[in-house]
């Protein structure tokens, strides 16, 4: 029997850093189809031309990231609710009716905090950042019933529209803005997404203890001086690399129906392998 092969990719700019071929060669191996997966560069006015290239050439989905999350959601013909509500998208796939989107950020952060066993209902939340990984963060949390998220944040503008949006959403779930600074109460749950710890060097501002749930949107080989500090302090801590891997498995099984299976088992062979490619310099 021929081996399936599935052609798929990302785009975006600028795309030299991504670490998704990397991951989607491991989910080649372990489910033993032939996966391709390229980087596919463009700027904001070729973004319309490129998508539908990606379909003649018989892609079955790509992944979208910046910045391009909000374009590409405004050309969508169906989204999950994630998407809907952060108006942002980081998968699409090319649908009977048109381009059907999904918002990974969102299913990854749930999936995390959910595998780790991280107590989320009626937890205090605090979310650095007002982009597009702040919101999906923000939707997750308030998906796994938290009792109050505060994006702190440079732009405030930009966190209060999330705020504003993820309340109307989850009417349960206390949503504010604040400044990016120290929380100024105690938050059971601290996540990182800006570029803090990827792009730029630091963290953000705040000091895990112990108890505390620590997640990174952020990622790097070595890993990030957020996760560091966590660990240090005996926090409960979910990087960026496992984050990225969740994302993909999202994205290929809404692309192809694969992995099948253990989702669980699956991901967590994923994320052993990717770290020892990392380590490996692979």
């Amino acid at each position: 029997m021929a081996t399936k092969t599935y052609k798929a990719g990302l785009i975006g700019l600028p795309l030299s850093r991504s670490l998704s071929p990397g991951i989607f060669r491991i989910f080649s191996g372990l489910t033993g189809a032939a996966i391709t997966y390229e980087l596919r560069e463009c700027g904001a006015g070729e973004l319309a031309a490129v998508i539908a290239s990606l379909k003649t050439g018989g892609w079955a989905g790509f992944n979208v990231t910046l910045p391009h999350k909000q374009a590409v959601f405004s050309l969508l013909a169906q989204a999950d609710p994630a998407s809907r509500e952060i108006r942002a998208v980081n998968a699409a796939r090319f649908g009977k009716a048109g381009l059907e989107g999904l918002n990974t950020d969102a299913g990854a952060v749930r999936e995390a905090l959910e595998e780790h066993g991280a107590e989320t209902a009626g937890k205090a939340a605090v979310v650095f950042g007002s982009g597009g990984a702040a919101a999906a963060a923000g939707w997750a949390l308030g998906r796994s019933g938290a009792a109050s998220v505060t994006f702190n944040a440079r732009n405030r503008a930009a966190a209060a529209a999330i705020a504003g949006r993820l309340g109307a959403a989850f009417p349960r779930t206390i949503f504010s803005d604040a400044e990016f600074s120290a929380p100024s109460a105690a938050a059971g749950i601290l996540v990182n997404a800006t570029p803090l710890g990827m792009y730029q060097p630091g963290r953000p501002p705040c000091t895990p203890g112990r108890g505390t749930v620590c997640l990174d949107l952020a990622y790097a080989p070595a890993g990030t001086e957020f996760i560091a500090a966590a660990r240090a302090a005996g926090a409960g801590t979910i990087d960026g690399l496992e984050v990225l891997v969740r994302q993909a498995s999202l994205s290929l099984k809404f692309w192809t129906g694969l992995p099948g299976g253990d989702i669980v088992k699956f991901n967590r062979e994923a994320i052993g392998l990717f770290r020892k490619q990392l380590l490996m310099g692979d």
